[in-house]
This record gives C-alpha cells, structure tokens and sequence, in this order.
C-alpha cells in the first residue's frame, strides 16, 4: 500500500533529519557548554509534528524518535540517557496524540488530522511532561548518579523544561506549516515522486550515518 510506504520513508527521512541536527548541535552545544535539551527538543517537535499531521499514523511518533535516537549509537561515548530522553519525547507524543486522534475518530469518522489549535496546546503540555518523566525515569530506572541530585531534577523539570515547553509553540507551528505544504502533494503522489522521495529518505539516512562517524574520529 503506498500510504504505508510513504509513512516508512516519512519516518526515516525526517528521523534522520532530527538526528543530524541532534548530532550536529549537540556536539557544538557540548563543547560550549550550552543548555542544549530544550532547544534540540524544539527541532524534534518540528519533526514530529510535521510527520503527525502528514499521516496521524499512532506508533509513527515513537518510531520517529526511534530512527533519531539510532544515530547516538554511532557516537562515542554512547549515553544511554540521550538516547533515553529522545525516546521518551517520542512515546510522550506519540501517547498524546494518539489518544487525541482517537477520540476524535470517535466523535467525527471523517477525522484525518489534528488542527493547528489544538496542536499548539498539545505540543508545550506533552514536552513539558516529557521532561519531567525522563528525569524520574533516569532517576529511577537507568539509576545514572548524575540524576541522582536534587539540583540537577529541579533543574531539569522547573527551568530546562518550561523554556522547552516555550520554545514548543514556534517549532510546533513550523511543524504545521511544512505539513501544510506537502499535505496537497501526498495525494497526488505519482511512482517518480515516491522514488525520489524514498531516495531522499535514503539519502538522509546514510548523511546521519556518515556525520556521525565524522564527528565520532
């Protein structure tokens, strides 16, 4: 089914975008040390947005973050908590959303996606969430020491998360923008247009790859 494979290619395209820009950022931030969760969470809500409104597919949200999260393991030292933290904004998302969509299907059969209302409120509450459930989670569950102080939770949870949240509205109506503009084009894909776009999927996969080994040696 086309639909399904223009999901798949969707999904790996733009993961591969979010993890270029998690790389490429957050080696510059790390070396400067700059606050860097809030604004590269920003660059993923434009990605995840952008993929939720094109398909309102649920698992796609989660499966985006998936293929993002995936090019942390070509770096070196491999964190487990950055992987963490992208999956977890990507399941936070992907649950909200999911939910949503659902009920709206619910009240109304001929519900396609979420509007840009309702995607402006959603977007700051669910990454405000996110952050507040990762610091628990590599509190509680990866048991990493460095989550284990006070001043690092609340740092996380009442001021990197609130700025995260802020900077959710403009990413997540950029998000709404671009789909805006592909929305007219997905249903009238023809076979050349799903080639390049498979190829342009493709073709961001093996940069994030390739970016991430450079900046790995």
């Amino acid at each position: 089914m086309k639909s399904k494979h223009l999901i798949i290619a969707s999904i790996v395209l733009f993961g591969s975008l979010w993890g270029l820009a998690e790389l490429g950022f957050g080696e510059f931030a790390w070396a400067r040390g700059i606050p860097r969760a809030p604004i590269l969470t920003a660059v993923g809500i434009v990605f995840l947005v952008l993929t939720r409104r094109l398909w309102a597919a649920p698992g796609s949200s989660f499966a985006l973050a998936a293929v993002a999260s995936a090019f942390k393991f070509l770096q070196h030292p491999v964190w487990g908590c950055k992987i963490a933290a992208v999956l977890m904004v990507g399941a936070i998302f992907d649950v909200g959303f999911s939910l949503y969509e659902a009920r709206q299907r619910g009240r109304s059969p001929d519900f396609a996606r979420a509007d840009t209302r309702s995607v402006l409120v959603f977007s700051p509450i669910l990454t405000l969430v996110s952050f507040v459930a990762f610091a628990y989670f590599a509190r509680d569950v990866l048991h990493n020491p460095y989550w284990s102080t006070p001043a690092k939770m609340t740092d996380y949870m009442f001021v990197q998360g609130p700025v995260a949240a802020l900077l959710a509205l403009p990413a997540a109506l950029a998000g709404v923008k671009l789909s805006s503009l592909l929305l007219p084009s997905i249903e009238t894909w023809s076979d050349g247009r799903l080639l390049a776009y498979r190829m342009a999927a493709a073709g961001s996969g093996v940069a994030g790859i390739a970016a991430a080994l450079a900046l790995r040696y």
